[in-house]
């Protein structure tokens, strides 16, 4: 990783979560909750690390999501894109319309809780998922707690931490960034609850398991229901010597219900406030998986070649390692029905997303979690190998230590995280100057200009206009408007002002109650 690419300020949260995380492992074995406490807070500074690296809204999802919680921060129940609704706009194009439908609200409500919080800066709209991404490993170490042994959940949180494709959703480097941070948590939660209900039986685990696939829901529509879908898989396969009895399925039943209770009144709400939009987005929903949705296709091994190598290392070795990690994790667990759950949540995910036919990067990340407590099943089954031969406690302790440094150094891809977030490569200057100065921009407009104006041109960056209602109160355009768009601004009363890239019309030139801000040092690099 190139030392020079980073400042050190953002060097700082790294070097404090490195050292959160290395101590939460040489305490381990002594202090489990000490270890633990250590790892959470050494994920809340590796997220902090990732978060910190680019100061600007990213292209394309992160921008909207940014928008949509904001306004959704001043009306819980309304999720606005366009407030100005002076020209025309598209309801049925999700990044162009009013009321904003595309997505289930509940991660946009933790952003608006955080905008609320901190105001509308990037470091709101991120905080969230630096929380829940801390949280996640807890889930990975329980479930790898009952499923197979402590050590084995331990190494399995902490790879998961400092895994790369977690941290850049963080970061809004890919779509859908926090979105799918959120629905990983949730679906994560589920699973682990569902872990503690088999192992205790007890029925607060019914309603937990309800709560969070009910949250699942309100954040990526009805694939929030797989636990309901692996769990009754699992549990015919599991007893299918067993007589049948329907009794003994009432449990997911009563979960479910849980879980309806958590997700039907916003579907109600939105149907009754919202009937065109709501309708229109459901049918949208449901034809990912017949259309390709915006030119997100691909091959039906995309999930197994492509998206596994951004999300878990390019290397032609690696699916295999996995492959047979998984493998051998499985074959360690001793009871029949967690063994017969995992591999049953493994094979819906990729059967189902391989058939769908929209493909995006981060849709089979929620096994993530599987896959790194594979790994760490097999250090831990390694070293149990080596304690069982009597070998050298020294020669443990060292053999250890190399081994989880190499994976840890591995695991977050800095030099992935160098090319992308670091403002001295030459491939990326480009869009980080732009996206920079675009934000200065922004923010020296948002000081001077007084009273709300509606901004036109603004199109520094792809969709600038966006970042431009996120960080102000003014409304904001792509376009250059006509001569009539401008009469229609001038009837509202509105103040108007127009960012000059070099490319703008005698007639506007010519408006002297057109306030003019020079962008053209920029304009070489401004995509037309």
């Amino acid at each position: 990783m190139g030392v020079n690419s980073f400042s050190n300020a953002q060097f700082t949260p790294l070097i404090i979560g490195s050292l959160l995380l290395a101590l939460s492992v040489l305490l381990f074995s002594r202090k489990r909750g000490v270890s633990l406490f250590l790892l959470f807070f050494g994920a809340i500074f590796f997220g902090l690390f990732v978060a910190n690296l680019n100061l600007f809204l990213e292209i394309w999802d992160e921008q909207y999501h940014a928008l949509v919680a904001k306004n959704l921060s001043d009306d819980f129940l309304k999720p606005i894109l366009l407030n100005n609704l002076i020209f025309e706009y598209n309801s049925n194009i999700w990044t162009n319309n009013s009321v904003w439908l595309h997505k289930q609200p509940l991660f946009l409500w933790q952003i608006a809780a955080s905008i609320k919080l901190f105001g509308p800066t990037v470091f709101a709209v991120r905080f969230p998922s630096i929380i829940i991404h801390a949280i996640i490993p807890l889930f990975i170490y329980k479930i790898g707690k009952i499923a197979v042994t402590e050590r084995s959940g331990f190494y399995g949180a902490l790879f998961f931490t400092l895994a790369y494709f977690p941290l850049e959703l963080i970061s809004g480097r890919f779509s859908t960034d926090h979105n799918d941070v959120a629905f990983l948590f949730y679906v994560t939660a589920s699973v682990w609850a569902w872990f503690e209900y088999q192992n205790s039986k007890k029925w607060k685990w019914l309603v937990m398991i309800g709560l969070f696939s009910g949250g699942a829901i309100l954040v990526k529509w009805l694939v929030g229901l797989l636990i309901y879908g692996v769990w009754g898989i699992s549990k015919l396969i599991s007893e299918y010597k067993e007589k049948f009895s329907v009794k003994s399925y009432l449990p997911i039943l009563y979960s479910c219900l849980v879980c309806i209770f958590i997700f039907l009144p916003w579907q109600l709400y939105i149907l009754i406030a919202y009937p065109n939009e709501a309708l229109y987005e459901l049918q949208l929903n449901s034809a990912h998986f017949f259309e390709v949705i915006e030119g997100h296709g691909g091959p039906w091994h995309f999930h197994f070649t492509e998206a596994f190598k951004v999300m878990y290392g390019s290397g032609d070795a690696l699916p295999f390692i996995f492959l047979l990690a998984f493998i051998l994790f499985i074959t360690r667990i001793e009871r029949l029905i967690f063994r017969v759950f995992l591999v049953t949540i493994v094979v819906v995910i990729y059967s189902f997303y391989s058939i769908a036919a929209t493909k995006m990067l981060a849709f089979t990340v929620v096994l993530a979690p599987y896959i790194y407590l594979s790994l760490g099943s097999l250090i831990d089954r390694g070293l149990i190998y080596l304690e069982n031969k009597k070998t050298n406690k020294i020669a443990i302790a060292g053999f250890t230590a190399t081994l989880l440094i190499g994976i840890t150094m591995i695991l977050p891809n800095f030099s992935k995280i160098t090319q992308y977030h670091g403002a001295k490569n030459i491939k990326i200057n480009e869009h980080v100057i732009l996206k920079n100065f675009e934000k200065k921009i922004i923010l020296s407009l948002d000081a001077e200009l007084q009273g709300e104006y509606i901004l036109f041109n603004c199109q520094i960056t792809e969709n600038g206009h966006i970042p431009f209602m996120f960080f102000t109160n003014h409304s904001a355009f792509t376009f250059i408007p006509s001569e009539d768009q401008l009469l229609l601004a001038k009837k509202n009363n509105t103040n108007i002002a127009i960012l000059d890239l070099g490319n703008l019309p005698e007639y506007i030139n010519a408006d002297e109650s057109i306030r003019k801000i020079d962008a053209t040092h920029f304009q070489g690099l401004i995509k037309k």
